[in-house]
Order: C-alpha cells, then structure tokens, then sequence
C-alpha cells in the first residue's frame, strides 16, 4: 500500500538557523502552534546543536517542553548523544541525523569526517532506540557540494545504507544547494532503494536555487516518494554551504498537491498569514549596522 503524503514544515529549524534577524522564543512558540493549528501534525521545531554553531537557535531546551503536547510527530536535529538526552529532557519523540555525502560539506558542517561522522551517528542511533525514541536519517548534499560540484551516487548509496544499518525509521535525501534536477532525483532514488532493498521511507528535503524544486516533487511523487519538507516563504538555508538556497516554499508545495487533488489536511489561509507574522517578527529584529549580521 502506498503511503499517505507526509509534509514536514522545518521552518522552526532549517528556516530560521541562519535567518537575517533572531526571532525570540515566545515568537517561536508562535510559530510552531501556528503551524500545527494550520495542519501540520509534522514539524522539525529546533536543532540540539551547540549554540556556537548554530546561534540563531539557543534555546531548543526552552522551546520543546512549551509544544511538545501539540503533536506526537515533532523531531529536532541531534548530530550526537548529547543532542539525543537534550530531546528526551525537553520531551520529544525522535530526532534526525545528518551527514552528507560530500567529504568536504561534512567537514566544514559537522566539523568531522564522512567516517567519523557515521561512528558517532550509530552510536547516537542505538542510544536514541534504546531510550525509546523515533530516529529518523538526513543525507545533505545529496546532488551537489558547494565544494567538489556533483555527488557520486555511490557515495549517497553508502551513507543509506550506513542509515539502513542504524535502523532509521525514514531517510531524506536534501538538496542543499538547491541544484538538483529531476533526473538527478530519479536516478538516486532508484539507487538508494536498490542499496536498501526499498526497506526505508523515502523523503526529500529540497532547497530551490534554480525554481525546479516543485519539478523534483513531481518526479519524487511518481516514484512513490511520499515524504517532503519545506518551510515558509522559502526560508532557510545551510551556514555551511555557500551558494545554498532557501527551502521549498511550504504555501507553494501545498498549493501543487492539492491543485492535483493531493489532500495535505493544511489551511493556506492560516499559513499565509502566519508567514507575514513571521517574516514581520524576523525584520524587526535584523541587526543594526554597527552590530552586523549574526
């Protein structure tokens, strides 16, 4: 049986980790109630990593046990064990992992190698399960490096199946720079599924540099992809990759399922609206000039 289309709003993670101006916890909060409220029982609502590395989100800790009652389905990012006792303090259910498939993105993102990087993941994977928790498996730079251009698929391949072995519950191929192509998505999608034995729900998590990310939904979808994420007028983006675009913007994702009779259960009126509330909040709080950009 197919399954039924899973979209995962991230804009409380990958949209505002390198926004232009802090939005506050209270306005976070905000934002994460409203987007449940709007229809999305999916939301990545913060990253458990180091404030140093990402400061546009400090206060995950504060954040979850205010909406963690809202959903069942939320998930944060948690690159370690830490990051894994971080989640179930503040009373989430699971969290993602990430590591790309690009040796130099890896390092200049997680500061570690491809390698060591996964050792540490299968560690945080078996701690996770063993505390009960959904995990779930992200591989960045999926299509494109900022650093070395195109990504062999064999290296995409070797991370699924290093995430197959860790026993994720869904795997997410992303688009960091926003580069890749539908023939691109098809050709690592079939890979992936051959490497894993189509064991693993698959996701694609699409940034959209070119304007062929809705493109790259459609070839996902016929292939029976049924997992997406997006955020709030194509917010986000990653620190650590130059040249990457922002997200798939959640209004237009929704918009393209349902104008194909794809029910999402999501109210674009409730989410336009939250997006100007947002977008309001994150430029009354840009830096001034003598402080500069965060």
């Amino acid at each position: 049986m197919t399954e039924a289309l899973v979209i995962t709003d991230v804009t409380p993670r990958d949209g505002l980790q390198d926004a232009s101006g802090f939005v506050p916890l209270e306005d976070k909060i905000a934002l994460v109630e409203g987007l449940v409220s709007a229809g999305f029982a999916h939301v990545e609502v913060t990253s458990f990593v180091h404030p140093l590395r990402i400061p546009m989100l400090p206060d995950g800790d504060q954040l979850v046990p205010q909406v963690a009652h809202l959903s069942k389905h939320l998930v944060a990012l948690a690159p370690n064990i830490k990051g894994v006792e971080r989640a179930i303090t503040a009373g989430l259910p699971a969290v993602m992992l990430v590591a790309s498939a690009s040796e130099s993105h890896n390092q200049a993102n997680l500061n570690r190698s491809r390698r060591d990087t996964l050792a540490i993941l299968s560690e945080t994977a078996r701690y996770a399960h063993s505390r009960g928790l959904l995990v779930h498996g992200a591989i960045s730079a999926a299509f494109e490096c900022p650093f070395e251009g195109w990504v062999p698929v064999a290296n995409v391949v070797e991370m699924a199946q290093a995430y197959r072995e860790m026993g994720v519950t869904t795997l997410n191929l992303a688009d960091t720079l926003g580069t890749a192509t539908p023939k691109m998505v098809k050709e690592r999608i079939h890979a992936v599924r051959e490497a894993t034995d189509s064991s693993i729900p698959l996701g694609l998590h699409l940034h959209d540099r070119q304007g062929w990310a809705l493109a790259n939904v459609a070839m996902a979808y016929e292939w029976d992809v049924r997992h997406f994420e997006s955020a709030l007028g194509g917010l986000g983006g990653c620190p650590y990759a130059p040249g990457a675009a922002g997200n798939v913007d959640t209004e237009k994702l929704v918009a393209f399922f349902e104008a194909q009779g794809i029910t999402t259960g999501v109210d674009l009126d409730k989410l336009a609206i939250l997006r100007r509330q947002l977008l309001n909040v994150i430029a009354r709080h840009l830096p001034t000039p003598e402080e500069g950009a965060s």
